[in-house]
């Protein structure tokens, strides 16, 4: 059968801006994401008095089998215990000798040097499989970036990449541009990041996509369970203000957020940060630290930040909640079948097999073959019990085929059900496809 091309009019592609929500909360050590409970992964006993439960597995996280708070990217090897080989799907490919050799031999020969292939492989190799895991997780991490001195002996490298950073977000953000002084010009950059503390907040792109939406971002402070501060970006260029909180920090700008980046960070350079916002003393800083008042400092404290926190930390607890922007495109195709066409078939039941002769004989003589003439079965309907209406082609259209400009077959889209197709009627095939 002949293909049909699309016309000018029977492509397009459009793009779709979505805005998911995110919602994280830090409690006692540990991120729950979007308000959902870490639920222990289970395994059954296999021996003991407990044999034949289902219990619990401490030691393997969630049952997505990645540390609690952390979001599965794949969602692959789901509460299977033990995390071994056996258990576990695994991406792996198989090693060859000799197909390394003759790959090596042909590149050879391209470039026109004759040389014997070395017959040598690692030990990865040799053992005959090449493997990886599929254990990959995300969530968002806390930094405490201790204060950059501005030496090459003694500097925090984390800080000068995000000083650099800034620089992209001084049109819209008035805290990062330049100031002409007498003597010449200093930027604020240098204050924030020369000689102080920073707390530091990473959200992965797989939770934001392509940036984090401007004026969505809301920060909660809570200790004790009560709602101390509020920082929100609420002007949408990258200040965080402290729209609630004590009167010595409320309206204050206590961080920024840096939206492509995904990363909020709180200069302790700013006394706005270092200001308490309650009285309660918690050991934000590990089990052998002082216990202080809370301050932004300290927010997002056992956010994967490494620290061992003391049974104080528990009465602080943080929300970090914003809109991601993420886009996905997609092809639509209009399949046209128009009047007059797509109204024979080559299955078999579209012929007539109720003829005295076989619909596979055929005649052959010295100089000639011809198949054996069939008709083609009327299947229209007729508005009598029984009855056959007047012969008319109609076929039923199930399966739309995709082809490139080499007849390749691309794809192949399964209607919900055949529709009829008669000569007389134009038919159009809507077919959405999303591209990557």
């Amino acid at each position: 059968m002949a293909h049909k091309k699309f016309g000018p009019n029977d492509i397009f592609i459009n793009r779709v801006k979505m805005h998911p929500e995110w919602d994280f909360f830090i409690y006692n050590s540990e991120v729950y994401i979007n308000n959902s409970q870490n639920i222990l992964g289970t395994r059954m006993v296999t021996s003991g008095p407990l044999i034949g439960k289902i219990v619990p597995v401490p030691g393997m996280g969630t049952f997505k089998n990645v540390p609690a708070g952390y979001l599965n990217l794949y969602e692959y090897n789901i509460n299977r215990w033990p995390v071994n080989s056996s258990n576990t799907i695994y991406p792996y490919v198989e090693s060859n000798l000799n197909y390394k050799t003759r790959f090596r031999k042909d590149l050879n020969n391209l470039v026109n040097t004759r040389k014997s292939a070395s017959a040598t492989w690692d030990a990865a190799v040799s053992s005959g499989k090449i493997s990886s895991t599929y254990k990959m997780s995300a969530s968002i991490t806390r930094q405490a970036l201790e204060a950059d001195f501005s030496t090459k002996t003694n500097m925090n490298h984390t800080s000068s990449v995000i000083r650099n950073t800034c620089l992209n977000y001084q049109t819209i953000n008035s805290s990062f541009s330049d100031t002409i002084v007498s003597g010449g010009v200093t930027s604020p950059l240098d204050d924030i990041f020369t000689g102080k503390a920073i707390n530091m907040i990473n959200i992965p792109s797989i939770f934001y996509g392509s940036s984090i939406k401007k004026g969505t971002v809301n920060l909660n402070y809570y200790v004790t369970g009560t709602l101390v501060a509020t920082a929100k970006d609420e002007n949408q260029n990258g200040q965080l203000y402290c729209t609630f909180g004590t009167s010595s920090v409320s309206g204050s700008v206590v961080g920024h957020v840096l939206y492509n980046e995904g990363i909020m960070f709180f200069p302790k350079a700013y006394s706005s940060v270092t200001t308490a916002l309650a009285s309660v003393p918690i050991k934000h800083e590990g089990t052998g630290s002082s216990a202080v008042s809370s301050s932004w400092q300290f927010f997002g404290a056992g956010a994967a930040d490494g620290i061992t926190h003391d049974v104080t930390h528990a009465s602080a607890s943080y929300s970090i909640n914003f809109e991601g922007t993420t886009y996905k495109n997609s092809m639509t195709m209009f399949c046209h079948a128009n009047k007059g066409e797509l109204n024979y078939s080559n299955n078999p039941t579209f012929k007539s097999i109720e003829q005295s002769a076989s619909i596979v004989g055929f005649t052959t003589s010295s100089f000639s073959y011809s198949d054996r003439e069939t008709d083609i079965k009327n299947i229209a309907s007729s508005s009598f019990y029984k009855g056959e209406d007047e012969f008319r082609k109609v076929t039923y259209i199930s399966k739309v085929g995709i082809y490139d400009e080499n007849d390749n077959l691309l794809m192949t889209v399964d209607l919900a059900r055949p529709y009829k197709k008669e000569e007389d009627d134009d038919l159009t095939f809507k077919i959405k496809y999303d591209l990557l």
